[in-house]
């Protein structure tokens, strides 16, 4: 394996997670409007309320192995050029900048970092709430 070989992995695994990602955006947007139609709707019935929160949960499932995923790989990445650099002549700078800025060969995990977990939380926050709560006249 070279150093090459791992930088085409990185850009593979990495459009895969942005090719996902736009669509769990467009999920998220959907939520987004499933929960405007509950809050809006004078009839909704609890079917209907779990239906819509079973939804918006598990797009955020979705959101989260994404995330996971994609941090997942480039820890992996940044593993294979820790050992290129250790058994090779050395590896690019950019190379050693994805080592520093990583933690290679961290184990794949769904906990989110910050600002992810405060995104995907004020999201739901926003979707559940509009789902279950009834709009005041």
């Amino acid at each position: 394996m070279t150093e090459m070989d791992l930088w085409n992995y990185a850009q593979t695994a990495n459009s895969t997670g942005a090719l996902y990602g736009i669509g769990l955006a467009i999920f998220i947007g959907l939520g987004f409007w499933i929960s405007g139609a509950m809050y809006n709707s004078t009839d909704k019935n609890i079917i209907g309320k779990i239906t819509a929160s079973v939804f918006v949960l598990t797009v955020a499932t979705f959101y989260l192995f994404n995330n996971a995923l994609v941090e997942w790989n480039i820890n992996q990445v940044a593993a294979g050029l820790a050992f290129l650099k250790e058994t090779t002549e050395g590896i690019s700078p950019g190379g050693q900048v994805i080592i520093d800025a990583n933690d290679p060969g961290a184990p794949f995990s769904l906990m989110p970092n910050a600002v992810a977990g405060l995104f995907i939380a004020s999201v739901l926050v926003m979707q559940l709430s509009g789902i279950w709560m009834t709009k005041k006249s």
